[in-house]
């Protein structure tokens, strides 16, 4: 399956599909689709790509993804769930028919209008929303229909939604530069915290530097040493928060050679030391 289209086919009986997601762990490819998606995580942490965001995502995380926008889960290797689950919502905007030209769906169509930067709501709407996003894996046809459309309305109230790509952002990837910025970011998630370097991505690519980097720019939004910067430091954060390891030696396990370099890297993208982090969360 190449990048550029994920062909998603409801059941004949409905007209946009949901799926419960059960693996070992999320690996899926950088793609998008003509759809929109909701997915609320169940369990499962790890690194999300949505337009030109390079984030972490974790349990009770809820995100609506705009029509063809770029996207990609990929789960810690070094996870200790066991269980990566989902549960995953997609349709298109033909499917809600008249109904999205009511003015009874204004702001609803709003919040559709804005999720083209893929949009991650608050954990008040989350636990809002969770029992409606239950109640649609246990109805059928028009009740199933009727919970997309409640559970539109509440998404659409959050006060709290924040975007997730950047305002600037505007996906114009061609299939062939889709499934090479693919393959750069799957070697990436394997190899971030080794000492990866720009020719070993070229390399392994077949491109030069200069079309590496412009592939980088145009897909993500940065250069490749930017994107591996914010995976190490991605990895550094969950380290953090879920360890007691010295952080010399997180640093050392994200990718970091230089502790002093770690430290400046990390501040510059968390606004604090990774002292500073760790001690915030109650550590």
């Amino acid at each position: 399956m190449k990048i550029v289209l994920e062909r998603i086919v409801p059941k004949d009986d409905s007209s946009f599909a949901i799926l419960d997601k059960r693996a070992p762990r999320f690996d899926g490819r950088f793609h998008f689709h003509p759809e929109f998606e909701i997915t609320l995580i169940e369990s499962s942490s790890g690194r999300r790509v949505v337009g030109d965001s390079i984030e972490r995502f974790t349990p009770g995380d809820l995100v609506l993804l705009g029509e063809n926008l770029p996207h990609q889960y990929v789960s810690d290797s070094t996870s200790r769930q066991k269980l990566a689950r989902a549960k995953v919502i997609q349709f298109r905007r033909e499917g809600l028919g008249e109904v999205f030209r009511l003015a009874e769906f204004k702001q609803v169509a709003y919040l559709l209008e804005r999720s083209n930067r893929g949009l991650r709501f608050s954990q008040h709407t989350t636990e809002a929303a969770r029992p409606i996003i239950a109640q649609m894996f246990d109805a059928a046809g028009l009740n199933r229909w009727l919970s997309l459309l409640e559970l539109l309305h509440v998404l659409s109230g959050d006060g709290g939604v924040a975007p997730i790509a950047s305002a600037g952002y505007s996906s114009n990837l061609n299939s062939r530069e889709g499934a090479k910025i693919d393959k750069a970011l799957r070697y990436l998630n394997q190899t971030y915290h080794e000492p990866v370097t720009a020719r070993d991505i070229c390399g392994h690519l077949h491109v030069s530097p200069a079309t590496c980097n412009r592939l980088f720019q145009k897909s993500v939004g940065r250069s490749f040493k930017t994107a591996l910067i914010e995976m190490r430091i991605s990895h550094a954060c969950r380290l953090l928060l879920e360890s007691e390891r010295p952080i010399v030696d997180i640093a050392c396990a994200s990718g970091f050679t230089n502790l002093s370099n770690f430290n400046r890297r990390f501040k510059e993208m968390k606004g604090q030391t990774p002292r500073a982090y760790r001690n915030s969360a109650g550590h």
